[in-house]
């Protein structure tokens, strides 16, 4: 019950978002595109062959369709279905091009048969599902044999500052008061083993991204829709004005403050 809560949260979150939602995700986007080209990469085979396109391919955590379009883009014969939880995701994506193929549904209860796709595409979605292995293991469900899962997920060390200068600035009496922070790749890596998946590739990258300072930060977060489980606790006005200062003084170059961005470039292979 506590999930479920968790997961409605998170939807309606995304979905108030979704208006937005393109003009505030440039970082995504470099990185589907990132995505999109090893997946491109990853078809030619060895000695210069080329390995079979994919006819069916799901998007996972399609947010506005921006993926999905080009997922369509580079695989025009394919079948691309975009899926994701938020209703005001779904409408805006079905707004960018007539005729995708865009459905409302949770990544942990794929609306599809068993062996459905040839390939699974999702760019920074499963970092706000509840239940990773579960997830995974209708992604395994609906892959066909010998089928493929390429995604990105933000993982632990995504915004370590914030979480540095929130923990460093509590008050004694918050001390028990710990933020939930995101899983990490040896946590995902179990998830997909979990699920069924024999062959399971994740590499890890860090990436520093400026901001003016602490807040813009937060209000980036809470922009996108992602602030659900960032900030599960109640974090006061006074709280976040001393957490500022410790992050402007502590995590700055010359350029302004910045984040950190945990990404997990994952391939797996059923």
């Amino acid at each position: 019950m506590i999930l479920k809560l968790i997961d409605d949260k998170i939807r309606r979150a995304f979905s108030d978002a979704a208006v937005r939602y393109d003009v505030l995700t440039g970082l995504h986007k470099e990185i589907g595109r990132e995505l999109l080209k090893k997946i491109t990469g990853s078809m030619e085979g060895v000695s210069g062959g080329v390995v079979a396109e994919p006819t069916s391919i799901l998007d996972v955590g399609s947010g506005t369709g921006w993926s999905t379009v080009r997922i369509k883009t580079c695989f025009p014969e394919a079948r691309v279905v975009g899926i994701d939880a938020a209703e005001g995701m779904v409408e805006a994506a079905r707004r960018r091009e007539e005729g995708l193929q865009i459905v409302q549904a949770d990544a942990a209860r794929l609306p599809f048969k068993k062996e459905t796709f040839d390939l699974i595409f999702s760019n920074l979605a499963y970092q706000w599902v509840s239940n990773p292995a579960v997830a995974f293991t209708e992604c395994y469900r609906v892959l066909r044999s010998n089928g493929k899962l390429y995604a990105t997920i933000f993982g632990y060390h995504t915004f370590q500052e914030l979480f540095d200068a929130l923990m460093k600035t509590r008050e004694v009496s918050k001390k028990d008061i710990c933020c939930a922070r995101l899983a990490s790749k040896e946590e995902m890596s179990v998830a997909f083993h979990k699920a069924g998946f024999p062959a399971v590739r994740l590499e890890g990258e860090t990436i520093r991204v400026h901001f003016p300072d602490m807040m813009a930060i937060v209000q980036w977060v809470k922009d996108i829709g992602a602030n659900t489980l960032m900030h599960p606790m109640s974090v006061g006005r006074d709280w976040l004005n001393r957490a500022n200062d410790y992050y402007l003084n502590t995590f700055h170059d010359r350029w302004g403050v910045y984040a950190t961005f945990e990404v997990i470039w994952v391939e797996v292979g059923k």
